[in-house]
């Protein structure tokens, strides 16, 4: 309902150097020292663009030159992606990933632009599980089973298997979790070969709370390209909902089979976050958890892509449907999950002529 709902003007920022402009960097070039500010300019005019790009690297070098992306896209990627941006297709991020044109960087160079595609937006004042918390409440008793895994489906017979030995007659199967986990359970040397050319990276979250607000932080979430602190981005809770006092997130970026030591790594993170200023050494947490969100983010190469999009129309003939971030294996957000799911029900609703 709306009063359930939060209303947010995004205010996110990047720290750089010391200081802070406000992002898009792309389009806030304005905002950075003379030096830097012609450093930019200067390679932007020489870059060598393209109309396509072999990868996601080679397209941020030609399209915004040298300086803007060693300055925050590059470092700032390969912390969030914890990957060699070359493994990465041009279009990754699709359109989560803000690409100005030459002009609109020239115009921002007059007037701040702030155009991205979460400008705006709603979050739930008890938190994004209270999605979860609303559809659960109405389903029928009894008819969600969990803590069990899934380890075999049978696409012949449509029967799966699950942790506790116990099988099901599937007419159709919806996967959300991790395609390349879920493909080996077919048992088929195709699904095992596409399976094993998957990649992605796992992000350690630390949920931090504190006794007291932090006025001098405003901001939603900032950006950290500096290799020399552990995390990429943090954000404010608080700030999101209007409220004391201050409760905040950190994301680390790891490959997908890297050890983690969370123990160090909050060590290392409250150390960066008062070398940085981000927080006075006054604040101290008053409590703290620990998620390693594993997969976190896909890796989304040309020819996997094109070779995920037949493996899950090749499913679909089958009764199977892979959906959501990680079950097709995409770059996307909550919302457009939650959209493909609700396209999915209307259309296995229209073709069994149900009403439910």
């Amino acid at each position: 309902m709306p009063e359930e709902l939060a209303a947010v003007d995004k205010r996110s920022r990047i720290l750089l150097h010391g200081g802070y402009i406000d992002a898009p960097f792309q389009t806030h070039l304005r905002q950075l020292d003379k030096p830097a500010l012609i450093d930019c300019l200067y390679d932007l005019f020489r870059r060598e663009s393209a109309e396509s790009y072999g990868s996601f690297l080679e397209m941020l070098y030609g399209r915004f030159g040298r300086s803007i992306t060693e300055l925050f896209l590059r470092p700032y990627n390969e912390k969030l992606y914890a990957c060699d941006l070359r493994r990465l297709d041009e279009k990754a991020m699709g359109r989560f990933f803000p690409c100005p044109s030459l002009a609109e960087i020239v115009e921002s160079l007059k007037r701040d632009r702030n155009e991205s595609y979460n400008g705006s937006f709603f979050y739930p004042k008890n938190g994004a599980g209270a999605f979860v918390d609303r559809l659960c409440a109405r389903l029928p008793s009894g008819c969600l089973l969990t803590g069990r895994a899934l380890t075999a489906v049978d696409l012949q017979t449509r029967t799966a298997e699950d942790s506790e030995g116990q099988q099901y007659r599937f007419e159709r199967l919806i996967n959300t979790g991790p395609l390349h986990r879920f493909l080996p359970l077919l048992r088929t040397e195709a699904a095992d070969r596409l399976a094993a050319g998957l990649s992605c990276n796992k992000v350690l979250v630390f949920n931090l709370g504190f006794a007291r607000a932090c006025p001098e932080r405003r901001e939603h979430w900032i950006y950290v390209p500096d290799r020399g602190v552990n995390f990429y981005r943090i954000g404010f809770y608080n700030n999101l909902l209007g409220s004391e006092p201050a409760s905040l997130y950190l994301e680390i970026g790891f490959p997908e089979n890297a050890a983690v030591d969370e123990k160090a790594e909050l060590e290392r993170a409250m150390t960066a976050l008062y070398d940085t200023e981000i927080l006075s050494r006054g604040m101290q947490p008053l409590c703290s958890s620990a998620l390693v969100m594993d997969p976190a983010y896909v890796h989304i190469g040309a020819d996997t892509e094109r070779e995920v999009s037949l493996a899950l129309k090749e499913l679909e003939r089958s009764g199977v449907y892979s959906i959501g971030r990680y079950g097709s294996w995409t770059y996307c957000s909550m919302e457009d999950c939650m959209l493909q799911a609700w396209a999915l029900a209307e259309r296995l609703k229209r073709e069994s002529g149900s009403k439910a």
